[in-house]
């Protein structure tokens, strides 16, 4: 039953996707002006995004900061989001390069 509870390589690496999807859709390539938006330090967001553990608060400030749901960030689900957003994250999930 435990092991239910643990997210998978392949459950990290798309929430690492999205991250990098969100980061993208927001202020595009730089990695600083999205850390600030989140009020947190660059470094920190960098290293997230290279696979660091992203807690529940973080995941509930890039909400608040973006507008973009927490559902979709943890588990990919677009069914808050426009249309036009839908399509723009999943291009920019599919555009990145490891």
């Amino acid at each position: 039953m435990a092991d239910e509870l643990l997210i998978t390589e392949n459950e990290l690496e798309a929430i690492r996707r999205r991250l990098i999807a969100i980061r993208r859709f927001v202020t595009g390539d730089n990695q600083s002006e999205f850390a600030r938006k989140l009020e947190i330090h660059p470094n920190r967001w960098n290293n997230i995004e290279r696979g660091s553990p992203l807690t529940l608060r973080l995941a509930m400030q890039i909400e608040k900061q973006t507008g973009l749901p927490i559902e979709y960030t943890i588990f990919g689900q677009t069914i808050r989001l426009t249309p036009a957003k839908r399509r723009q994250l999943a291009e920019l999930e599919r555009s990145w390069n490891k």
